[in-house]
């Protein structure tokens, strides 16, 4: 924004100095018209590129992908891993999970280790990725089962899992809809129930420490199968949920991602169209931000912020857009060489870039 500034100004002053030496209009007008049409042209240019990476070495059931301390990526399948070197652009296989599991939740915890736990078909098991040996080994399991769960890592390095569809009798869910992982004592710890269990609603810590979960779907009683609106705040300090009002859009398997300014930009998932919602947790506010530039009706499955504080959010279809908190506008991105598929894992890697994997493809996206 700066540079248009400069640059018309400078336009300004070259066109003044112009018409001040006697010259005829037309011509000095015709320069500077040419120059600002192909500077505008540059800002629509897509920005980034997205580049094939070596091919995975096994076909993963909704694959997840976990930046380790090394800045290697640990991806995990239904019964599969393998680990990714940026550096070399290598992949090689790793030990195998002891559960095979789906719809799970992959956290990093202070120890360099991965807490992987629960998935579908009932499990509440958990178990730890040691990357110094490649192996894995159970840990306590949760109180409850529990898929398509949220998980975030607090700042006291623990982890709290929250929501997901679990185990259920006559009287509803049972006890505890969310509990936190403490992986100095290994054992799990209930947390006080929010108001509606759901799944695949987005968790994102604050800068306070406390946690915001937003949206969803409701999977149980008469509001079963029901796109969330709901907002709740876990304070780890009390161990308590409260309700925080509500999105504007009701959608789930979507994004909150924390800004550098500390707002949380909420963006894509399903039935969320190319809407953008901000939260100011320091004044308690709710404001709209400004659309996604790409099809509507075209769901966004992955949202990563770049070292830049930019927001790179990719649709379904492999289409992308760049947004700029400080200009508070997209730029138009390079898309996917190939459909981005309906739950890509993405994430950023120590290189700036970020890495998308799919069930069977890589990319890697370069700003």
């Amino acid at each position: 924004m700066c540079t248009m500034k400069m640059t018309r100004l400078s336009l300004l002053l070259v066109g003044f100095a112009s018409v001040s030496a006697g010259c005829q209009p037309e011509e000095p007008s015709q320069v500077p018209t040419a120059g600002l049409v192909a500077h505008e042209a540059a800002l629509t240019d897509p920005v980034g590129s997205w580049t094939s990476n070596s091919s995975l070495l096994f076909m993963h059931s909704g694959p997840l992908a976990t930046l380790l301390g090394s800045g290697e990526v640990l991806v995990t399948g239904a019964s599969t891993a393998e680990v990714y070197n940026p550096y070399t652009d290598r992949w090689r296989p790793t030990g195998s999970p002891n559960t095979a599991r789906t719809q799970y939740t992959a956290t990093a915890l202070p120890s360099g280790q991965v807490l992987i736990a629960g998935g579908e078909g009932g499990i509440s098991s958990a178990e730890l990725y040691d990357p110094k040996s490649g192996t894995w080994s159970t840990t306590s399991p949760m109180a409850n089962t529990r898929r398509g769960h949220a998980a975030v890592q607090l700042h006291s390095g623990k982890v709290l899992v929250v929501g997901g569809e679990t185990a259920v009798d006559i009287r509803g869910p049972l006890d505890p809809l969310s509990e936190v992982y403490d992986p100095e004592t290994a054992t799990w710890t209930p947390v006080e129930s929010f108001v509606y269990p759901r799944i695949r609603a987005s968790a994102v810590v604050l800068d306070s420490g406390q946690v915001m979960l937003t949206g969803g779907v409701y999977w149980f009683g008469s509001n079963a199968w029901k796109n969330a609106s709901e907002v709740n705040i876990y304070d780890p300090a009390t161990n308590k949920w409260r309700t925080a009002g509500s999105l504007a859009k009701a959608r789930h398997g979507h994004f909150s991602i924390k800004l550098y300014s500390g707002n949380v930009m909420i963006v894509g998932g399903f039935d969320g169209d190319n809407s953008v919602e901000m939260y100011d947790p320091y004044n308690n506010r709710w404001f709209m931000g400004p659309s996604v530039p790409l099809e509507e009706t075209t769901p966004i499955v992955a949202a990563t912020m770049l070292y830049s504080g930019e927001v790179l959010v990719t649709n379904i279809r492999g289409q992308s857009a760049l947004y700029d908190p400080l200009t508070n506008a997209w730029l138009p991105a390079a898309s996917v060489s190939g459909s981005a598929g309906p739950e890509p894992s993405t994430t950023l890697l120590h290189t700036g870039q970020v890495l998308m994997v799919t069930s069977n493809r890589v990319e890697r996206f370069t700003r």
